[in-house]
């Protein structure tokens, strides 16, 4: 009977060890980084762009599209941010100025300041590659959609003229993390 027991724990044991080993072999899918929408993301030192999507009303090339994105600078000197993107006539840059510790958002929303990218190389559907680059960090391409507004969520974000032709954004404070006190009472 002994001899049983002993031989059932051991068949049990190598069963468990053999099931649970399958796991410490196998890469872990929630620690890969990836974008979860249309857009996508770069980081180039302490900046950080965002669900970057270039948004266009136009069927072809030589077209205006709006790259709506989100640029942060968690470092805590201000940065001009470069993006050099293709046109019909060569390549473009234009800047981003974003304060230190701080978020600008250009076209996430309706009525939001837009980065246009005017006469964009790309027909909708398309890839464009963009570089973006600041100070004397070493920049980084990056590849981006070319969508229309098509899609019902991207319809109200299409280009729009802006008055001066450039964007004017504002930097927003980047949120702190806060600590809550412990509390007397106990939650229930």
């Amino acid at each position: 009977m002994t001899t049983r027991l002993v031989s059932a724990a051991a068949v049990g044991a190598v069963v468990v060890l053999t099931a649970a080993g399958c796991n410490f072999i196998s890469p872990q899918a929630t620690t890969k980084q990836y974008d979860a929408s249309d857009g996508t993301s770069v980081n180039v030192g302490a900046i950080q762009v965002r669900n970057a999507i270039a948004l266009t009303a136009s069927e072809g090339d030589g077209g205006t599209a709006s790259l709506s994105m989100v640029v942060l600078n968690t470092s805590d000197e201000a940065a001009e941010v470069s993006f050099e993107y293709p046109t019909t006539d060569g390549k473009k840059t234009q800047t981003v100025d974003v304060d230190g510790s701080s978020q600008v958002s250009l076209g996430t929303e309706p009525g939001q300041d837009q980065f246009l990218m005017e006469s964009l190389d790309s027909d909708p559907g398309a890839l464009v590659t963009i570089f973006v680059q600041y100070g004397t960090e070493t920049g980084k391409s990056f590849v981006v959609p070319v969508l229309t507004g098509a899609l019902g969520e991207y319809a109200t974000l299409l280009p729009s003229p802006t008055p001066s032709g450039e964007a004017t954004p504002s930097s927003t404070p980047l949120p702190e993390a806060t600590q809550q006190a412990p509390s007397s009472s106990p939650t229930p």
